[in-house]
């Protein structure tokens, strides 16, 4: 494999990643991502730590 053709990969890879994350993060302000439990914890961690570190900036 040549290396533009991986390079070329890795950056559409890591703007599907970039996507991802950035959905997720909103459903996870609109308490979206489920009633389990880590996604309560996930939920429960942003609402009481990165919402007023957002807020700070």
């Amino acid at each position: 494999m040549k290396h533009n053709s991986m390079h070329q990969w890795h950056k559409e890879h890591n703007k599907r990643v970039a996507e991802f994350h950035q959905k997720h993060a909103t459903q996870v302000a609109n308490g979206e991502n489920g009633n389990g439990w880590l996604a309560k914890l996930e939920t429960s961690f942003f609402n009481k730590v990165l919402v007023p570190l957002k807020v700070v900036k």
